[in-house]
Formats: C-alpha cells, sequence, structure tokens
C-alpha cells in the first residue's frame, strides 16, 4: 500500500498527524542497565535497557521483511465488530486456567477476626478485648463504644461489599494488606475482569490495544481490541463496555495509577459517559508487599519468570510498544503488530496467575 493510498483513508489525517507527533516526540530513553536510579529518571520518559532495545530492533526487522505485502487480518485473524462509536477489530483467544481466590466463608472469617479494623481498638486494646473473650467483631455488635462500627462492617461482609470492605480496611491497613485481596472471596470467578492496554505514549495518547480476559469454565477467554486505524479507537473503547455490565470486579496490574485513568482519559476524549467505579484489586501492589523482598524488581515480566519459570521470546518492551506501532501506521504492514498483540496477551495470563498465587501465598 502505497503513502497516497493510506493517506485517502477515512482518518487518515489523524495517523499522519500522530506519526508526525511521534516523530517530533522523544518518550524513550536507552540507557545501560541501571545506568540510572529510578528516582533520578524524568517523569514523562519510558526507559528501555540497550540490550532490549538492540533485540527489540532486530525483531523488528525481521517482522517487516516476515510479513511483507500480508493484510492485518491475514496476520491476525480477528472478527469486526460493530458497536455505536462505529467498527472495531476484535481477537479472541482462549487458554486453560482458573482464578483462585478465597471461599465467602474464609474470606469473612479472617476480616472479621481482626478487631484492629475498628476505630480505637490497636493492638494493646485487641488483646484486652480478646482476654475477655471477644473473638470476632460479630462480638462487638452490641458493645456501646465499637457497636455502631462492628455493625457497619458486618452488614458489608454479609453483602459481599468488596469495595467498601477494601475501602474500609485501607483507613487502617495499606490497601496492599492481605485482607483486602481476600476481600475479592466475595465474587465469583466469572465476575473478575482482567484489564490491560497497550498506548501510543503517555496519556493524551490513543490507546491502540485494549485487552481484558475473564473466566468461561475451565478457560480464560482472552478479548482484544486491536486499532487498525486511530480512528477506530471510539469503538473499541465501546467493545470493552459492553463487557462492564452487572456485578464485577477489575484486577489489573498498575492499573489504579495507569490502565483505568487512561481508559477514563480517553472515554472523556471522545464524551463517552461510562461508569469505571467500583472493585479493583491491583496486583501490583500486593506484590510489592509479598516479594520484594526476593525479587530484583517487581515488574510483570519479572514475576512470571521468577515465579511461573516463563522467559518471554520475541517480546517487544512496553517502552517501544509505540515505535513498532508507528512502523506498522508508516507502512501498512502488520508484523509489527504481532508481538504486541502476544505481549498484551500474555501480560492477561500473568496477572490471572500471580493473582491466584497471591492467594495461595497469603493462606496457610
Amino acid at each position: 500500500m502505497t503513502e497516497r493510498n493510506r493517506d485517502s483513508k477515512p482518518g487518515s489525517h489523524i495517523g499522519r498527524r500522530l506519526r508526525e507527533s511521534l516523530e517530533r516526540a522523544s518518550d524513550v530513553v536507552v540507557v545501560e542497565r541501571e545506568q540510572v536510579a529510578p528516582a533520578a529518571r524524568p517523569f514523562r520518559a519510558a526507559w528501555v535497557e540497550i540490550r532490549e532495545y538492540h533485540e527489540a530492533q532486530r525483531l523488528k526487522s525481521e517482522l517487516l521483511r516476515r510479513y511483507q505485502g500480508k493484510a492485518l487480518e491475514e496476520v491476525l485473524p480477528g472478527e469486526e465488530v460493530r458497536t455505536d462509536r462505529g467498527v472495531c477489530y476484535r481477537l479472541v483467544s482462549r487458554d486453560g486456567g482458573r482464578l483462585r481466590t478465597v471461599d465467602p466463608a474464609e474470606a469473612a472469617r479472617r476480616i472479621l477476626a481482626d478487631l484492629k479494623l475498628l476505630y480505637g481498638v490497636g493492638e494493646v486494646t485487641e488483646k484486652a478485648l480478646k482476654r475477655q473473650g471477644i473473638g470476632t467483631i460479630a462480638d462487638l455488635a452490641d458493645h456501646p463504644r465499637f457497636g455502631g462500627q462492628a455493625r457497619s462492617l458486618l452488614k458489608m461482609v454479609e453483602d459481599g461489599d468488596s469495595d467498601g470492605l477494601v475501602e474500609w480496611i485501607g483507613r487502617w491497613f495499606q490497601k496492599s494488606h492481605p485482607l483486602a485481596l481476600f476481600s475479592s472471596g466475595f465474587h465469583r470467578e466469572e465476575e473478575f475482569i482482567l484489564i490491560d492496554i497497550e498506548t501510543l505514549g503517555m496519556f493524551q495518547r490513543p490507546i491502540i490495544l485494549l485487552g481484558l480476559a475473564r473466566i468461561h469454565g475451565a478457560e480464560t477467554r482472552v478479548e482484544q481490541y486491536l486499532l487498525r486505524r486511530i480512528d477506530e479507537e471510539p469503538a473499541a473503547l465501546a467493545g470493552l463496555l459492553a463487557h462492564l455490565g452487572g456485578r464485577r470486579a477489575f484486577v489489573t496490574y498498575n492499573g489504579r495509577t495507569f490502565d483505568i485513568p487512561y481508559i477514563r482519559e480517553r472515554l472523556a476524549y471522545y464524551g463517552i459517559r461510562a461508569n469505571l467505579g467500583g472493585p479493583h484489586f491491583d496486583v501490583l501492589h500486593f506484590s510489592r508487599r509479598a516479594w520484594r523482598d526476593c525479587v530484583p524488581d517487581c515488574k510483570l515480566t519479572t514475576l512470571e519468570r521468577c515465579f511461573l519459570g516463563i522467559e518471554r521470546e520475541d517480546d517487544v518492551p512496553s517502552a517501544l510498544v509505540p515505535e513498532f506501532y508507528e512502523s506498522y501506521m508508516r507502512t501498512g504492514n502488520p508484523g509489527p503488530l504481532v508481538p504486541i498483540v502476544e505481549h498484551n496477551r500474555r501480560d492477561l495470563l500473568t496477572l490471572a496467575s500471580l493473582f491466584s498465587k497471591l492467594h495461595e501465598e497469603w493462606q496457610p
């Protein structure tokens, strides 16, 4: 496809402006390993080690050669999905796997056993109350001082209000506390929505791939909304929103800081109203609490290698996703999209595995 033909497509002026913007911007800094301490790195820069950078450049060249002249739909078979915001392109894959959480009764037992969840109860007071035979928060429901709080917390547990429980637990403990994770036990397996996105940089640039995973029976179903053109972004966002009805709980990796706020920003950009509130279990924060002293860092790929024994091959570093996508936009060659899609899919499957492993780690 020639440059003239590509730019004659609807929305191609958006892609052209974006390409020019990407070429002017310098969001990626290539460094030697441990060259710059994380605290000293500029906020808006993405970092990639020089070894990873050169491997990625080799991979991109190989992909451009291998898939020259092939259509995206041939290389990445999917289906067109019509939404109220237009047509988008969806890829679907399935893998074996379940999510391990905690039984609702066990979740309730663990939460109600910690009297320190009540204002005014510290370690000393908790010991004193337990010497009086008060073993759980339920035993304090009629207490003259703690009864009101105890009844409020009991109602959340009875209602399975995981969002309220995480918020409550976060008042007295960190939100990475095991009790916050155990609040996920009030959800059925199929209610969890695992989300991971790939973008063209920091905020205010398009999302080019929205990935979500859900459990269906004994398998994990991954759905990915891939932008063939930048003007498909609102349709892809609408495709994602179609999965968010009913009772749900988000599972992400750094999604509280990045993925969910980013999706909100892009929805607002297009004037799309949506509710992205509700229970959210960010595995990054739990992972730091559980494993930061026994791994070099808490990158998703590091945990994947250390705990799941997976070494990725032909992977594209997240920092270089914009460059790979720009190569696709510039050439029309779908090759650079292949590792972006696989990187996102692998992230979602690893996210599910780590979520389950945390429950195993924190349960006796």
